[in-house]
């Protein structure tokens, strides 16, 4: 009797185990998409930054000028004023490096085209001073139709427009509508 118990507790062991195991199987594991990118640049490449809000007529523009033991980021005026080094952080420069794409819009954009993105009269506008003199300018145009992204002309491309959160557009126009002043130290 005792070896008959113990086999029906085995069988009903193994069928546990069985569905347990079942139940718990793995899903396969889905590589991610690659991460597309509008540009990618070096951020430490970034020497000079002008950000404009054409239609609303406004503009700010900041210099790196590095010196030992200081923060390198300056409003770029007469008086070279320091910039808030709690709200520009590092956080600018990376964000200037290369926004991630939402999507791909359109590919060999026709300039008559880019008007329907708002890129034709951009909302902003980045110019980036880089290292050998070398610049970049990128125009972002209009909000997306569900609201959460803008439209990014990306520079050195034939015209392609992406898309970029609006969370990196906030940002950015923050910059000009409210420049980063550092307080007057006491």
């Amino acid at each position: 009797m005792k070896v008959r118990n113990i086999l029906i507790l085995l069988v009903i062991l193994l069928a546990l185990g069985g569905v347990y195991y079942y139940i718990n199987i793995p899903e396969p594991v889905v590589p991610p998409e690659p991460r597309f990118y509008a540009w990618l640049i070096e951020m430490d490449d970034i020497q000079r930054i002008t950000i404009s809000l054409p239609r609303e007529g406004k503009s700010q523009s900041f210099i790196k000028i590095p010196k030992e033991d200081t923060f390198p980021w300056y409003f770029d005026d007469p008086e070279r004023s320091p910039v808030d080094t709690k709200r520009w952080g590092g956080g600018i420069p990376l964000l200037l490096s290369g926004p991630g794409v939402e999507r791909i819009i359109s590919k060999n954009t026709a300039p008559e085209k880019l008007a329907e993105y708002g890129i034709s009269e951009p909302r902003l506008t980045i110019m980036l001073g880089l290292t050998d003199n070398k610049t970049m300018t990128i125009s972002v145009g209009d909000k997306t139709p569900a609201g959460s992204a803008y439209y990014v002309l990306a520079p050195n491309t034939n015209n392609d427009v992406a898309t970029v959160d609006e969370s990196w557009y906030e940002v950015l126009a923050n910059l000009v509508n409210n420049p980063p002043h550092a307080a007057p130290a006491p």
